[in-house]
């Protein structure tokens, strides 16, 4: 998959986007289990806790979820265009 901040580098067609949007979608679920897997794990009442991970997984998962809507975006335009 290409750099994911770099939109320059999106696939400009709709096969290339599809394979994208099914990675995305699987860095997606991991990342919310991570996040899952994470908060489980915290016990503040013995001082286990994961703030600094989980901040930092919910941050990808908001860049995913960008990343995922731009190529659903450019997807559409394509369909709309043929």
């Amino acid at each position: 998959m290409p750099n994911l901040l770099d939109d320059a580098s999106l696939p400009t067609d709709a096969s290339g986007l599809l394979a994208d949007l099914a990675d995305l979608e699987n860095r997606l679920s991991a990342c919310q289990d991570e996040i899952q897997r994470l908060m489980a794990a915290e016990d503040p009442a013995r001082g286990i806790v994961h703030s600094g991970p989980i901040h930092e997984a919910k941050q990808l998962l908001m860049m995913l979820r960008y990343q995922k809507e731009l190529r659903v975006v450019r997807l559409n335009r394509l369909r709309q265009e043929n």
